[in-house]
């Protein structure tokens, strides 16, 4: 005998821990949070809190790619990527990390192209003060 196949509002299906508790089944693993999560999280936040509503359009979806590709503030992607998942061309993605540079908010570490590989750019959270 089969299950019932289920329909997309149906709630999870039960799974026996003991034989008097059921408890729903998790669509999704659970992992902890680390303090690196907590970290990335309270610079997203101070990014939206602080930085993000003085920036263009164009700036944030660049920076928000950018941040969510980064490990340890270092993010290595090329900008046609960048254009693809934004959904902009790439000379405007080009303006777009010339225009966050000028601001301190990215980095460039390396710059990409044939046979040098992807761009490596280091993301800051907050814009930073000029000395």
């Amino acid at each position: 005998m089969t299950a019932p196949k289920r329909r997309l509002n149906d709630p999870p299906p039960l799974r026996v821990v003991r034989d008097d508790v059921a408890k729903p089944e998790s669509p999704i693993p659970y992992n902890k949070p680390t303090k690196r999560d907590a970290n990335r999280w309270h610079g997203l936040n101070q990014f939206v809190d602080i930085t993000m509503r003085d920036l263009k359009p164009r700036q944030v979806a660049v920076w928000l790619t950018l941040f969510r590709d980064s490990r340890n503030g270092v993010a290595s992607v090329s900008q046609v990527y960048i254009g693809k998942r934004c959904g902009l061309r790439r000379p405007t993605v080009s303006t777009a990390i010339k225009e966050l540079e000028a601001l301190g908010l990215v980095t460039t570490i390396h710059t990409g192209g044939v046979g040098r590989g992807v761009s490596k750019y280091r993301v800051q959270n907050l814009i930073l003060p000029r000395k």
